[in-house]
């Protein structure tokens, strides 16, 4: 990332809960205004034909965005720019899906908008006119996506600076939280190329690493986990359950401790050998 953090949307709004819930809206919106796709098939299966174009889009666009989002070139764009490129990115897999998803059900008889390719060769063709299809309404959701965020963060009321810790220092994750959720941690969990982070006031899946933020946390606290960091005040109890160890934290949190900081964690909180 650059200097600064241009992302409304990218890392607050691309939960998969989000996108599922969008996913739900659309397709209800779709079928309830008699999208058919060209198909003369039962609604049943058009719905479940519309619930597959949507999950392998919006799949598609959620990949899309974090990959522009790490990419040097694009990293530092600004929301509507970066978005349009996720969907025409997005239109570019749905276009021999769509196709392929055509070509087997007119196999089976379904009457569709395509004809039969029976050539490999006429596929680059029928492809293109796929994507001509696919492309408006790719980049119209990418841009829609963005709407709760952008308005979300223009009525947000403005982060003072004296409140933000040392570790949010410019291009930190951390600065990603939405300001309702505060600074003060309490725990952070990898989540493959995110991060959620607890804080007392709820928690937030941001774009990041957990390495970055036990770097940038310094001493206020460690990694207990290969996938989880815990802010040392906030550790209330460190308990025996079986052969494992955990962290209990102050908003109720459970953290696994690993194996290899077992005894440190011993030694720095002690422990309790009741089982639970």
């Amino acid at each position: 990332m650059g200097t600064e953090d241009k992302s409304l949307i990218r890392f607050d709004f691309l939960e998969p809960t989000y996108l599922f819930a969008v996913g739900v809206v659309l397709l209800g919106a779709v079928i309830s205004l008699g999208g058919d796709l060209g198909l003369t098939a039962p609604l049943l299966l058009i719905s479940i034909i519309w619930a597959l174009h949507l999950s392998v889009g919006l799949m598609a666009l959620r990949l899309g965005v974090i990959g522009l989002s790490r990419w040097r070139v694009t990293a530092g764009w600004s929301d509507p720019p970066l978005l349009a490129m996720a969907g025409l990115l997005t239109s570019f897999v749905l276009a021999p899906f769509s196709l392929a998803i055509d070509q087997v059900l007119t196999a089976r008889g379904v009457v569709t908008d395509d004809p039969p390719l029976a050539d490999l060769a006429q596929w680059p063709i029928g492809i293109f006119a796929e994507w001509a299809r696919v492309l408006g309404p790719s980049l119209l959701v990418a841009l829609l996506l963005g709407l709760p965020a952008w308005w979300s963060r223009r009525n947000a009321p403005p982060t003072p600076n004296i409140d933000l810790q040392p570790a949010l220092a410019i291009g930190s994750c951390l600065q990603r939280l939405p300001p309702a959720l505060g600074t003060d941690l309490i725990a952070v969990r990898s989540e493959l190329q995110y991060v959620r982070i607890y804080t007392t006031r709820g928690n937030a899946l941001v774009l990041g690493a957990l390495k970055d933020i036990a770097e940038q946390c310094g001493a206020d606290g460690q990694l207990v986990h290969r996938s989880w960091w815990v802010a040392n005040r906030h550790v209330r109890t460190l308990r025996r359950r079986g052969a494992r160890y955990l962290l209990t934290m102050t908003n109720d949190l459970e953290v696994p401790v690993s194996r290899r900081r077992q005894p440190a964690l011993i030694s720095q909180f002690g422990s309790s050998t009741t089982l639970n």
